[in-house]
Protein backbone atom coordinates (compact mmCIF):
# COMPACT_ATOMS: atom_id res chain seq x y z
CA UNK A 1 0.00 0.00 0.00
CA UNK A 2 2.97 2.35 1.25
CA UNK A 3 4.46 1.48 -2.43
CA UNK A 4 1.30 2.71 -4.11
CA UNK A 5 0.89 6.29 -3.00
CA UNK A 6 4.36 6.90 -3.31
CA UNK A 7 3.65 5.91 -7.13
CA UNK A 8 0.61 8.01 -7.36
CA UNK A 9 1.63 11.45 -5.85
CA UNK A 10 5.27 10.71 -8.69
CA UNK A 11 2.62 10.61 -11.01
CA UNK A 12 0.91 13.15 -9.93
CA UNK A 13 4.00 15.64 -9.61
CA UNK A 14 4.84 14.74 -13.07
CA UNK A 15 1.68 15.67 -14.50
CA UNK A 16 1.70 18.91 -12.55
CA UNK A 17 5.07 19.66 -13.73
CA UNK A 18 4.05 19.22 -17.49
CA UNK A 19 1.02 21.19 -17.27
CA UNK A 20 3.14 24.04 -15.81
CA UNK A 21 5.51 23.86 -18.64
CA UNK A 22 2.87 24.23 -21.36
CA UNK A 23 1.74 26.85 -20.07
CA UNK A 24 4.80 28.62 -20.23
CA UNK A 25 5.52 27.77 -23.41
CA UNK A 26 1.95 29.36 -24.43
CA UNK A 27 3.11 32.68 -22.77
CA UNK A 28 6.31 32.92 -24.47
CA UNK A 29 4.45 32.22 -27.53
CA UNK A 30 1.92 35.06 -26.95
CA UNK A 31 4.85 38.49 -25.70
CA UNK A 32 7.46 37.00 -28.85
CA UNK A 33 3.96 37.61 -31.37
CA UNK A 34 3.18 40.77 -29.75
CA UNK A 35 6.95 42.18 -30.16
CA UNK A 36 6.93 40.84 -33.69
CA UNK A 37 3.50 43.01 -33.73
CA UNK A 38 5.32 45.85 -32.50
CA UNK A 39 8.35 45.62 -34.83
CA UNK A 40 5.98 45.47 -37.94
CA UNK A 41 4.36 48.76 -37.09
CA UNK A 42 7.53 50.16 -36.32
CA UNK A 43 9.15 49.04 -39.29
CA UNK A 44 5.67 50.59 -41.14
CA UNK A 45 6.27 54.06 -39.84
CA UNK A 46 9.49 54.70 -40.19
CA UNK A 47 9.01 53.76 -44.17
CA UNK A 48 6.92 56.87 -44.04
CA UNK A 49 10.20 58.75 -43.52
CA UNK A 50 12.18 57.50 -46.13
CA UNK A 51 15.71 58.41 -46.86
CA UNK A 52 16.29 61.30 -46.54
CA UNK A 53 20.31 61.73 -47.72
CA UNK A 54 21.33 65.14 -48.84
CA UNK A 55 22.15 63.65 -52.84
CA UNK A 56 18.78 62.45 -53.24
CA UNK A 57 17.03 65.94 -51.56
CA UNK A 58 19.43 67.80 -53.95
CA UNK A 59 18.47 66.16 -57.12
CA UNK A 60 14.52 66.48 -55.98
CA UNK A 61 14.98 70.17 -54.85
CA UNK A 62 16.37 70.88 -58.47
CA UNK A 63 13.37 69.48 -60.29
CA UNK A 64 11.48 71.96 -58.21
CA UNK A 65 13.40 74.91 -58.97
CA UNK A 66 14.03 74.31 -62.32
CA UNK A 67 9.98 73.33 -62.46
CA UNK A 68 9.78 77.38 -60.77
CA UNK A 69 11.94 78.49 -63.21
CA UNK A 70 9.93 77.22 -66.28
CA UNK A 71 6.37 77.86 -64.66
CA UNK A 72 5.40 74.37 -64.68
CA UNK A 73 2.17 73.90 -62.90
CA UNK A 74 2.06 70.24 -63.17
CA UNK A 75 5.67 69.36 -61.71
CA UNK A 76 5.44 72.09 -58.65
CA UNK A 77 2.12 70.75 -57.28
CA UNK A 78 3.59 66.78 -57.60
CA UNK A 79 5.49 68.68 -54.42
CA UNK A 80 2.51 69.48 -52.60
CA UNK A 81 0.75 66.48 -50.43
CA UNK A 82 -2.73 66.24 -51.29
CA UNK A 83 -3.41 65.48 -47.43
CA UNK A 84 -0.57 67.91 -45.29
CA UNK A 85 -0.92 70.90 -48.25
CA UNK A 86 1.50 73.54 -48.67
CA UNK A 87 1.43 76.71 -46.06
CA UNK A 88 2.88 79.89 -47.53
CA UNK A 89 4.23 82.49 -45.17
CA UNK A 90 3.88 86.29 -45.88
CA UNK A 91 3.84 89.58 -44.30
CA UNK A 92 1.92 92.26 -45.57
CA UNK A 93 1.87 94.11 -42.21
CA UNK A 94 3.13 94.25 -38.85
CA UNK A 95 1.71 90.11 -38.84
CA UNK A 96 2.39 87.26 -40.85
CA UNK A 97 -0.03 85.94 -43.01
CA UNK A 98 -0.42 82.37 -44.21
CA UNK A 99 -2.08 80.45 -46.66
CA UNK A 100 -3.05 76.91 -47.38
CA UNK A 101 -3.04 75.53 -50.75
CA UNK A 102 -3.51 72.52 -52.45
CA UNK A 103 -3.04 73.61 -55.89
CA UNK A 104 -0.49 76.55 -56.75
CA UNK A 105 -2.55 77.98 -59.50
CA UNK A 106 -4.94 78.91 -57.12
CA UNK A 107 -2.33 80.82 -54.92
CA UNK A 108 -2.08 84.58 -55.58
CA UNK A 109 0.95 86.37 -53.85
CA UNK A 110 -0.35 89.18 -51.40
CA UNK A 111 1.68 91.99 -53.38
CA UNK A 112 -0.35 92.44 -56.60
CA UNK A 113 -2.05 89.60 -56.53
CA UNK A 114 0.76 88.19 -58.18
CA UNK A 115 0.95 83.64 -59.42
CA UNK A 116 3.73 81.96 -57.07
CA UNK A 117 5.70 81.74 -60.21
CA UNK A 118 6.92 85.28 -60.20
CA UNK A 119 8.97 84.69 -57.37
CA UNK A 120 11.55 82.84 -59.84
CA UNK A 121 12.00 86.91 -60.91
CA UNK A 122 14.29 87.20 -57.96
CA UNK A 123 15.61 83.92 -57.98
CA UNK A 124 17.95 83.09 -60.39
CA UNK A 125 19.99 80.31 -59.25
CA UNK A 126 20.34 78.47 -56.34
CA UNK A 127 22.99 76.31 -56.11
CA UNK A 128 22.66 74.21 -52.50
CA UNK A 129 25.55 74.36 -50.23
CA UNK A 130 24.75 72.40 -47.00
CA UNK A 131 25.85 74.22 -43.68
CA UNK A 132 23.94 75.79 -41.01
CA UNK A 133 22.03 79.20 -42.32
CA UNK A 134 24.27 81.97 -41.81
CA UNK A 135 23.42 85.16 -39.35
CA UNK A 136 21.82 88.19 -40.26
CA UNK A 137 20.92 91.74 -39.50
CA UNK A 138 18.73 94.48 -40.46
CA UNK A 139 21.51 97.28 -39.80
CA UNK A 140 23.60 95.14 -42.52
CA UNK A 141 21.08 95.51 -45.41
CA UNK A 142 22.10 97.08 -48.60
CA UNK A 143 20.42 96.04 -51.88
CA UNK A 144 21.81 98.61 -53.58
CA UNK A 145 25.03 97.58 -52.84
CA UNK A 146 24.06 93.51 -53.30
CA UNK A 147 23.86 93.09 -49.23
CA UNK A 148 21.17 91.13 -48.14
CA UNK A 149 21.88 91.09 -44.49
CA UNK A 150 23.05 87.56 -43.99
CA UNK A 151 26.80 86.81 -42.80
CA UNK A 152 27.47 84.77 -45.79
CA UNK A 153 25.48 84.88 -49.54
CA UNK A 154 24.05 82.01 -51.25
CA UNK A 155 21.39 79.02 -51.20
CA UNK A 156 21.77 76.96 -48.03
CA UNK A 157 20.01 74.17 -46.98
CA UNK A 158 20.18 72.53 -43.45
CA UNK A 159 18.00 71.20 -40.46
CA UNK A 160 14.46 72.35 -40.04
CA UNK A 161 14.91 73.11 -36.08
CA UNK A 162 15.00 76.88 -36.32
CA UNK A 163 11.87 77.16 -38.61
CA UNK A 164 10.20 74.76 -36.35
CA UNK A 165 10.43 76.59 -33.36
CA UNK A 166 9.82 80.19 -35.41
CA UNK A 167 5.48 80.48 -34.06
CA UNK A 168 4.75 81.94 -36.93
CA UNK A 169 1.18 80.41 -36.62
CA UNK A 170 0.89 81.84 -33.58
CA UNK A 171 0.76 85.39 -34.54
CA UNK A 172 -1.15 84.55 -38.02
CA UNK A 173 -4.88 84.96 -36.67
CA UNK A 174 -5.12 81.45 -37.97
CA UNK A 175 -8.51 79.47 -35.82
CA UNK A 176 -7.48 76.69 -33.51
CA UNK A 177 -7.79 74.11 -36.17
CA UNK A 178 -5.39 75.19 -38.49
CA UNK A 179 -2.76 75.63 -35.82
CA UNK A 180 -3.17 71.81 -34.65
CA UNK A 181 -2.91 71.13 -38.61
CA UNK A 182 0.32 72.94 -38.91
CA UNK A 183 1.72 71.40 -35.18
CA UNK A 184 0.91 68.07 -36.80
CA UNK A 185 2.64 69.20 -40.05
CA UNK A 186 5.96 70.69 -38.45
CA UNK A 187 7.68 67.06 -37.55
CA UNK A 188 7.61 66.21 -40.57
CA UNK A 189 9.73 69.01 -42.23
CA UNK A 190 13.36 67.32 -42.45
CA UNK A 191 14.99 70.03 -45.22
CA UNK A 192 15.12 73.57 -44.68
CA UNK A 193 16.56 76.03 -47.95
CA UNK A 194 17.32 79.56 -47.33
CA UNK A 195 17.44 81.86 -50.71
CA UNK A 196 19.74 85.04 -48.84
CA UNK A 197 18.88 87.57 -52.20
CA UNK A 198 15.39 87.43 -51.59
CA UNK A 199 15.58 85.59 -47.51
CA UNK A 200 12.32 83.15 -48.85
CA UNK A 201 12.78 80.05 -47.45
CA UNK A 202 11.22 76.49 -48.83
CA UNK A 203 11.18 73.50 -46.16
CA UNK A 204 10.75 70.26 -47.26
CA UNK A 205 9.36 66.39 -45.84
CA UNK A 206 10.01 63.24 -47.04
CA UNK A 207 6.85 61.60 -47.13
CA UNK A 208 5.35 58.26 -48.57
CA UNK A 209 8.53 57.98 -51.16
CA UNK A 210 8.76 61.88 -52.21
CA UNK A 211 10.33 64.95 -51.30
CA UNK A 212 7.10 67.53 -50.88
CA UNK A 213 6.84 71.30 -50.37
CA UNK A 214 5.30 71.93 -46.80
CA UNK A 215 6.16 75.77 -46.12
CA UNK A 216 7.20 78.53 -48.21
CA UNK A 217 8.46 81.61 -46.41
CA UNK A 218 7.97 84.30 -48.67
CA UNK A 219 9.04 87.27 -45.97
CA UNK A 220 11.21 90.37 -46.92
CA UNK A 221 13.00 91.19 -43.77
CA UNK A 222 12.98 94.55 -41.93
CA UNK A 223 9.90 95.63 -44.08
CA UNK A 224 7.39 95.30 -41.23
Amino acid sequence: MKHLLILFFSLFYLLSCTSETSNSDSSGTTVNSEANTNQGVTGNSSSDTGNTDSTDFEAAFNNFFQALQTGDTAAINTFIHPDFGLWVIEQPGAVPKMTFVTDITDFKREYQNRSFFTIAEEMKACDLQEEAFPTFSCADVDYEAGKSGYSKEGCFVWKPEKFQKSGYWNYASLPMQDIKRIQTTLPRVQKSVLHTNTSFEFHFGYIQGHWRLLFAKLIYPCSA
